[in-house]
């Protein structure tokens, strides 16, 4: 700097920095909440484009700086007017040659000035090793600066007018005791943007934005992903993050400016919500009626059900039902190797639980130590669901899959339901359970051989040969039958059928049909 005054350049540009302050560009300009910065200014006008990005200070990003309004250099002197701070300087470049000072000196002199950065125009460049940020348009013309005035203006008006909005919404919301669900469901719609609370861990507790790649992670602390994209994050308390994201570039302000609005407003809401969720019995009651909703309930009432049970919406979660009995101890830490266990009463007959997983283990098949085959307990378990809002599809995969170990179907006596391997063809058939286009289909193949085998002697027979290929020895020592017994079945297998059971082009037709004919009946489905 002390050359720069040696050349008269503070003259020219007016004291408004005393040598004894600290420079504003060097005081760490982070984005206050609420605050407009340049990188949001650059998202709103597209004339703007970044030359350089300037000299960070500490941790601060430069594009960060707080811009409060636009002014022009001018022929004259001073060339500026006196600075508040956070001011953007359009520096034209006929200006830069009437003055007859160089580009960068005027640029460094600038850095021990309260300013954002310098706009510059076509055909200059900005100096090597520039501390200010440098944005660059085609032309700096007459009307640019009361044009990106009247931009910030309308901008921050919108702003303060969004977040009065958001705390009249909080305000109302809790003046009727609104569960978190309708809470946040209401401020990410306002919003248009999404709102997650996970643990401090990362596990979702809750998210309006239920697809796998929109989820923040722990190590996501704000910096531009995808699309520019950004998450903007506050600790809640109780070990509780929250996150808002992702959050498009020129959305950013918005972010910053409601995001501890909704810090405290969702905090107020799960502290109520903690405070009254039930206990005990009622517990139990409240979580058993999520997994048996009745006709006309949607996801959203299931979602506020799931909070007002005590059970966080957003959790991924598993169901699991196993037959009650002397084995209860050894098959409850089983399931509780999946996750958190919350018990949720019985449903057709078998003990049902919710189990709260971390994120980390939701897609994990534990299949290296499942129950013992020699026990006489068995587990049906879901596939891992992102929230709540899906128990009903959880449910009927627990009640397909224990309806499959019911009728020892099943050589596993647990099985969960992303276990493709051991559910094996059951997989593919529980797409079509139920559905007519499947009873047809078994009809056409192996309808009559059912009709006439009312004991069920032929249908079992016809599987296992099936099962075993064909191969006669190991399908009668598995029935525990004579091989001539075994042949007299066969023949009055093939009489009825119209396919051969030998015929390589029609045994998995066969095969299939006779897996669909076992299958339990197809709970109803609840509209």
């Amino acid at each position: 700097m002390h050359s720069i005054r040696s050349n008269g350049v503070m003259k020219v540009f007016g004291q408004a920095w005393l040598p004894g302050d600290a420079p504003y560009g060097r005081c760490g300009m982070t984005s206050r909440n609420g605050e407009i910065t340049l990188r949001d200014l650059i998202s709103w006008e597209p004339q703007l484009k970044v030359l350089s990005t300037g000299r960070p200070v500490g941790n601060e990003d430069p594009l960060d700086r707080d811009v409060e309004w636009v002014v022009s250099a001018r022929t004259g002197a001073p060339m500026l007017p006196s600075l508040r701070g956070g001011e953007l300087v359009l520096m034209p470049n006929r200006i830069v040659a009437e003055s007859g000072v160089p580009l960068a000196m005027l640029i460094s002199e600038l850095f021990g000035q309260p300013v954002a950065g310098v706009v510059i125009d076509h055909p200059a460049t900005p100096p090597p090793g520039a501390a200010l940020p440098i944005l660059g348009v085609p032309i700096i013309s007459n009307e640019l600066e009361s044009d990106i005035n009247r931009l910030l203006t309308s901008r921050r008006g919108d702003l303060l007018r969004t977040g009065a909005d958001i705390e009249r919404t909080i305000a109302e919301l809790t003046a009727r005791d609104a569960r978190p669900g309708e809470l946040i469901e209401s401020l990410s719609a306002r919003l248009s943007l999404g709102i997650t609370i996970t643990t401090a861990s990362g596990a979702i507790l809750f998210s309006t934005t239920e697809h796998g790649e929109s989820r923040p992670s722990v190590a996501n602390t704000g910096y531009p992903g995808q699309d520019g994209a950004e998450w903007i994050r506050q600790h809640l308390l109780g070990q509780r993050m929250l996150w808002i994201g992702p959050v498009p570039p020129d959305h950013l302000a918005l972010g910053r400016l409601v995001v501890r609005r909704l810090r405290d407003g969702i905090q107020r809401s799960l502290d109520q919500a903690d405070a009254t969720a039930p206990h005990g019995t009622a517990r139990i009651q409240a979580l058993n009626a999520l997994l048996q909703p009745s006709a006309g309930n949607s996801s959203e009432h299931l979602a506020a059900n799931a909070l007002r049970a005590g059970l966080p919406v957003g959790a991924q979660l598993r169901v699991a039902l196993h037959v009650p009995g002397e084995r209860d101890a050894e098959v409850r830490r089983r399931i509780a190797t999946y996750g958190s266990m919350h018990d949720a009463g019985m449903i057709d007959g078998l003990s049902a639980c919710i189990v709260t997983i971390q994120e980390s283990r939701a897609r994990t098949v534990l299949v290296n130590s499942p129950l013992p085959r020699d026990s006489q307990a068995s587990i049906a378990v879901s596939a891992p669901i992102p929230s709540a809002r899906q128990l009903p599809e959880a449910v009927r995969q627990v009640r397909y899959i224990a309806g499959l170990q019911q009728r020892r179907l099943l050589l596993r006596n647990e099985i969960q339901f992303d276990d493709n391997v051991h559910l094996g063809a059951f997989r593919l058939l529980y797409d079509r359970w139920g559905a007519p286009e499947l009873h047809r289909y078994v009809d056409s193949l192996v309808g009559q051989l059912l009709r006439e085998d009312r004991r069920g002697l032929l249908r079992e027979t016809l599987r296992v040969y099936l099962e075993y290929g064909g191969a006669q020895r190991p399908t009668a020592e598995r029935l525990g039958i004579h091989r001539n017994t075994l042949t007299y079945r066969m023949r009055q297998i093939r009489a009825v059928l119209d396919l051969d059971p030998d015929d390589p082009g029609g045994r998995l037709g066969l095969h299939l049909a006779l897996l669909a004919a076992e299958l339990p009946p197809a709970p109803p489905v609840v509209m």
